[in-house]
C-alpha cells in the first residue's frame, strides 16, 4: 500500500507540482511545505488565546471580546495562525483560484500547531463546513473538505463529508455585519439524513473563523439532533 501511495503522490506532483503556500512558487524535493524564502515570513499563535474560540489574546484575558460578549453554540475553537499579510493572500488562493495543494501545509500545521488540544478533546469525527451545491459546481471543490481530508490523515480519524448539507444558497459572509451573518444562515443547513445521528464529539473544519456565525449555525443543528460537544478548528482566524 504504502509503495501505491508513493506511486501516486509521483504522478501527482508530476500533473501538479507542488507549490509554497505563501508565495505560490514551485517547490523543491528537499522543501515539504514551504519554500525556505518563506518559512520566516508567517508565524503561529504561541501566546494565551480565548478558552473558547481560540484568538489570541493578551497574557491576562481568558477570552477575546467578542465571545465575553456572545453565547456561542460550539463548545472551543483552534487554529495555528491569524489571518492576516500572506496567509490572507494563501487562502484566498487556496479558497478561489483551485490551490488545493495547499490543503496539506494547512493540514500539518494546524496538526503541529495545535494537534495535542484537540486530541485532548478526543473527537470522533472531522466534518467539513459544506459549501451550497451550486457554489461548490461553480467552484469545483469545497476548500474546507479538501482541508479537512489532509487533517483527518494527520490525526488518524474518520471525516464525514456528508453528515450535514447547505441547503440554503446565502449572500456572501465577508459582505455582511455579525447580526446580518447569523440571520443569513438560519435554515442554511440540514443533516443529510434525518434522524441518524451518530457521533458525540465532532470537530467541524473550516478555512477561516471570523465570527462564528457558520460555526455557531452547524453546531446549533448538530447538537439538537443529539451531538454533546462540538468543536471546530481552522487554517487561520481573524484577530
Amino acid at each position: 500500500m504504502k509503495e501505491k501511495n508513493k506511486t501516486g503522490n509521483w504522478l501527482l506532483n508530476a500533473v501538479y507540482p507542488r507549490r509554497c503556500p505563501i508565495c505560490d512558487g514551485l517547490l523543491s524535493r528537499e522543501e515539504l511545505y514551504l519554500c525556505r524564502n518563506c518559512v520566516e515570513k508567517i508565524h503561529p499563535i504561541l501566546g494565551a488565546r480565548c478558552k473558547k474560540c481560540g484568538k489570541p489574546v493578551g497574557s491576562e484575558e481568558e477570552f477575546c471580546r467578542d465571545c465575553s460578549r456572545t453565547r456561542h453554540s460550539f463548545d472551543r475553537g483552534f487554529a495555528p495562525y491569524g489571518y492576516h499579510g500572506e496567509l490572507e493572500v494563501s487562502l484566498m488562493r487556496f479558497k478561489y483560484h483551485e490551490r488545493q495543494e495547499y490543503a496539506g501545509f494547512y493540514a500539518h500545521a494546524a496538526f503541529f500547531y495545535v494537534g495535542k488540544q484537540i486530541q485532548r478533546r478526543n473527537p470522533e469525527v472531522l466534518v467539513p463546513v459544506p459549501l451550497h451545491p451550486a457554489r461548490q459546481r461553480q467552484r469545483g471543490y469545497n476548500q474546507a473538505e479538501v482541508f479537512a481530508e489532509k487533517l483527518a490523515e494527520e490525526m488518524e480519524l474518520p471525516m464525514n463529508a456528508r453528515l450535514i448539507r447547505r441547503v440554503k444558497k446565502t449572500k456572501r459572509q465577508k459582505e455582511l455585519g455579525p447580526a446580518e451573518r447569523r440571520k443569513n444562515l438560519e435554515g442554511a443547513f440540514a443533516l443529510a439524513k434525518p434522524g441518524q445521528m451518530k457521533y458525540c464529539r465532532i470537530l467541524l473544519v473550516d478555512d477561516i473563523y471570523t465570527t462564528g456565525s457558520t460555526v455557531d449555525a452547524i453546531a446549533s443543528l448538530l447538537k439538537v439532533n443529539g451531538a454533546e460537544q462540538v468543536d471546530f478548528v481552522c487554517a487561520a482566524i481573524v484577530k
